[in-house]
């Protein structure tokens, strides 16, 4: 029989880009001589060999990282956002983006006599990440909102949203409905859903057309309870979470998106006092001396230029629960800057992709409650004329 140093636990919702080791054995009188790791798609397919002990020991994550990403982080979310019609807001992430994977992993050891010894799990991971000291336990049966926690809680969370711009809630359930409350005016709204990664769009930039048609919110603070519908009720605390979202009239800055750690979009306006900067360098010269002097425009011929824009973005007196949103900026794959026009129905190709330059911040002054936070942004290459 094969067992683990360590419990296998198959309900538990793991990440993708944290280690994800096992360590197993058999106690099978016959020695150990190899063991393979595979599943049922062959895209895991590892041959491991024991150690003196006749232990065997293997990381899934170089695997499942490179499994579960499947669009490079891409965004190419479109919605058909249409008023009055709940199912029209959630659009499904599994089936076509990066967020979720499942496997039905086969461990199977072979012994001198050739004899062989196998056990199956199904294992699934999110497309997320967490840290050494601020990690959390989530299972497949957690309603998980793909969003940092608000701090000291573990079901609470903090979201921003701005009208005008998009903006939407990316959530993980097996489930297949739930229920957004919003208890500041007790109104409540169910929505279907596919599961294993969904999105909730409060707004494609449109305000005429928005969540609020179904789901009146507040200007200020809307505290809502987010739910899994079970058989027609409440499914239970692990899968009812609080968000407190904030929702901020119309302004004018610098709205960006980015991929976070849990596996969703995060969405964050900046400050409107933003600089730009343009760099720009001779891509080199050919030599053109070979007319006479009464003939000549010049000696060489330029092969153009190089152009490259910078822009500078600031964040300002964020709190804790902010803070915890627009730090996680730093250590995204994937940021996107809003191009589209407010207050107008936008879509996936209203953003470009922008590279973050900016290798270090200070995320907390003991001397200062809020927090100032300045990044760099570099925007595509600009399209120059060239020989």
């Amino acid at each position: 029989m094969i067992h683990f140093l360590q419990p296998l636990n198959t309900q538990k919702l793991r990440m993708a880009y944290n280690n994800d080791i096992i360590r197993f054995y058999s106690d099978n009188a016959q020695s150990a001589v190899s063991c393979t790791i595979t599943d049922v798609f062959n895209a895991i397919n590892v041959t491991l060999y024991p150690n003196p002990q006749g232990q065997f020991y293997f990381n899934f994550k170089p695997h499942i990282s490179a499994l579960v990403n499947r669009d490079n982080f891409n965004d190419t979310q479109e919605t058909n956002i249409q008023g009055n019609q709940p199912t029209s807001f959630v659009y499904n992430t599994y089936a076509n983006h990066s967020i979720f994977t499942q496997r039905n992993v086969t461990i199977t050891i072979t012994f001198d006599d050739d004899t062989t010894e196998a056990t199956s799990y199904i294992l699934s991971w999110l497309a997320g990440v967490q840290q050494t000291g601020n990690n959390h336990n989530f299972t497949l049966n957690d309603l998980v909102v793909q969003a940092p926690f608000k701090k000291d809680t573990t079901n609470s969370y903090y979201l921003k949203y701005w009208q005008g711009y998009p903006f939407d809630i990316p959530f993980f359930t097996t489930g297949n409905e739930v229920r957004l409350t919003n208890t500041t005016n007790l109104l409540h709204t169910d929505f279907d859903i596919a599961g294993y990664g969904d999105r909730l769009f409060v707004s494609d930039g449109r305000t005429d057309v928005s969540l609020e048609d179904v789901l009146p919110l507040a200007e200020g603070f809307n505290e809502l309870t987010f739910s899994v519908r079970s058989g027609g009720g409440r499914a239970g605390s692990a899968q009812e979470k609080h968000i407190t979202l904030e929702k901020i009239p119309y302004t004018c800055g610098v709205y960006l998106k980015w991929y976070n750690a849990l596996g969703g979009y995060s969405y964050w306006l900046f400050e409107n006092t933003y600089s730009l900067d343009r760099r720009t360098k001779h891509i080199g010269e050919i030599a053109r001396d070979n007319n006479n002097l009464e003939d000549s425009f010049g000696r060489s011929v330029t092969l153009g230029k190089e152009s490259q824009d910078t822009i500078r973005i600031i964040a300002e007196l964020l709190n804790e629960d902010e803070r915890a949103i627009v730090e996680n900026l730093m250590d995204s794959p994937k940021v996107y800057l809003f191009t589209g026009t407010p207050f107008s129905q936008n879509s996936y190709q209203n953003w470009i992709e922008v590279s973050l330059k900016t290798s270090s911040a200070r995320l907390k002054n003991p001397r200062q409650p809020l927090t100032n936070l300045t990044f760099d942004l570099e925007l595509p290459q600009r399209y120059t004329q060239t020989l």
